[in-house]
């Protein structure tokens, strides 16, 4: 099965939500400290965020499965652009290939979008939401 670009930066954004649901408080002082911050998922799923205020390693299993491709490796490198503007550059690397994307997008609008987002997404993360998807697709291609 194919995957397009769009999808891996919606992926980004599903592991977003789902480490603030897993420790809100240290994302937020990971992600809103000046500076870079990395996320990487091993072909175990196990996702670790790291930052110069910390590091934590969640699974990110309820994302994975819905992607409907082979992941070996994921890494994310973020870098706080003032304010609530995160830039990222992410590298996938599936079974036979690597595909990067990048781009910009508001951390604030991603976690408040839909009033109630992180409840929404965690019901997304369960069953694919097209609404959902389009919103967040429209939040991550924001440059």
């Amino acid at each position: 099965m194919s995957i397009k670009r769009s999808e891996l930066k919606v992926t980004i954004a599903k592991l977003m939500v789902l480490a603030y649901s897993k420790d809100q408080g240290l994302t937020t002082q990971i992600m809103a400290q000046k500076g870079k911050a990395k996320l990487t998922v091993n072909q175990n799923g196990k996702v670790t965020l790291s930052g110069a205020a910390g590091s934590f390693t969640f699974s990110g299993a309820p994302v994975l499965e819905n992607i409907g491709v082979a992941i070996r490796r994921i890494r994310v490198n973020f870098s706080n652009e003032g304010g609530m503007k995160v830039g990222y550059s992410a590298t996938f690397t599936l079974e036979i290939i690597s595909l990067t994307v990048s781009g910009s997008f508001d951390m604030e609008a991603l976690i408040t979008e839909c009033s109630g987002f992180l409840c929404i997404a965690v019901r997304a993360l369960k069953g694919r939401n097209k609404s959902l998807e389009m919103k967040i697709k429209k939040i991550m291609e924001n440059r």
